[in-house]
């Protein structure tokens, strides 16, 4: 095949597009080659996505948006449909069995995409969907931390062997944020460490003190939250709270809301004490 022409489709010639180079052509060798058309269109009329496929999700075409943003390689990425049997009420539309939100992003922004032609059926979409494992938290830690070299991703993997917290506690405490964005920006390679490291390396420090007490709660996302917050009250002293836990460690008790834990801690740190301070 001469890789420097088009391709030839119904008599007509079409781009090759991401062609073997030189040197690829070399790797290639007489490996068989089979040429799959893709087609790029604007025509969102023509496609019907199927009702038993997952519910459409915003966050994730906006996932996909800012994958774009990245590096487009829509191209790359086809929509697959096949056109449904005569007697079905969708005879005349392209049904998509994988790729509906891409769908649905290139309808809202108005722009074309690509598609091509499958041998799905609709016993197959769950079954595609199962075996596509999504990346995880720590997946994309060590993909920005070895590929990009960001330094940030390579200060929270020091800060995840050090102190041993999930990798999305982690995220929140360098970044200052607290939402789901954060983890979004994370997985796009986005993640920026905002805090001054020997503050957290400080507060971290402190909070490793309460494994002794617990260690689910000294684990907990939450009462490290929580904790932060009390460290910057005018009145708190680390050092009588770990005291007065250690006298009473039957009070210092797990909690699942911010609230609960503020009106624990302040309860211990009150204990026997004149001068009261609240907490919230």
């Amino acid at each position: 095949m001469n890789w420097n022409k088009n391709a030839m489709y119904r008599n007509k010639e079409v781009p090759m597009i991401n062609a073997p180079d030189a040197s690829d052509r070399k790797l290639v060798g007489d490996d068989k080659v089979f040429l799959t058309p893709s087609f790029e269109t604007k025509d969102y009329d023509k496609f019907v996505v199927i009702i038993s496929n997952r519910i459409i999700r915003p966050g994730k075409t906006k996932l996909i948006q800012k994958a774009i943003d990245k590096a487009d390689l829509r191209n790359e990425n086809e929509i697959k449909a096949r056109q449904m049997p005569d007697d079905s009420k969708y005879s005349n539309k392209l049904c998509i069995f994988d790729g509906q939100h891409r769908f649905v992003r290139a309808m809202l922004k108005e722009e074309s995409f690509w598609y091509k032609f499958t041998a799905m059926d609709k016993s197959d979409i769950g079954m595609l969907a199962n075996s596509q494992t999504p990346w995880n938290l720590a997946d994309s830690l060590r993909y920005y931390k070895v590929e990009e070299h960001s330094n940030d991703y390579k200060i929270l993997d020091a800060f995840k062997k050090q102190y041993k917290y999930p990798i999305s506690t982690l995220i929140g405490v360098l970044s200052g944020q607290q939402n789901r964005i954060m983890l979004e920006d994370f997985r796009m390679g986005n993640f920026k460490v905002t805090q001054r490291l020997d503050y957290i390396h400080d507060i971290l420090g402190k909070v490793q003190e309460f494994k002794q007490f617990s260690d689910r709660i000294y684990r907990h996302r939450t009462f490290l939250n929580v904790y932060i917050d009390l460290m910057s009250h005018p009145e708190f002293e680390h050092k009588e709270m770990v005291q007065k836990v250690m006298k009473n460690p039957n009070m210092f008790i797990f909690c699942t809301k911010k609230e609960d834990y503020l009106r624990m801690l302040e309860s211990i740190y009150n204990h026997q004490r004149q001068k009261k301070i609240r907490f919230f």
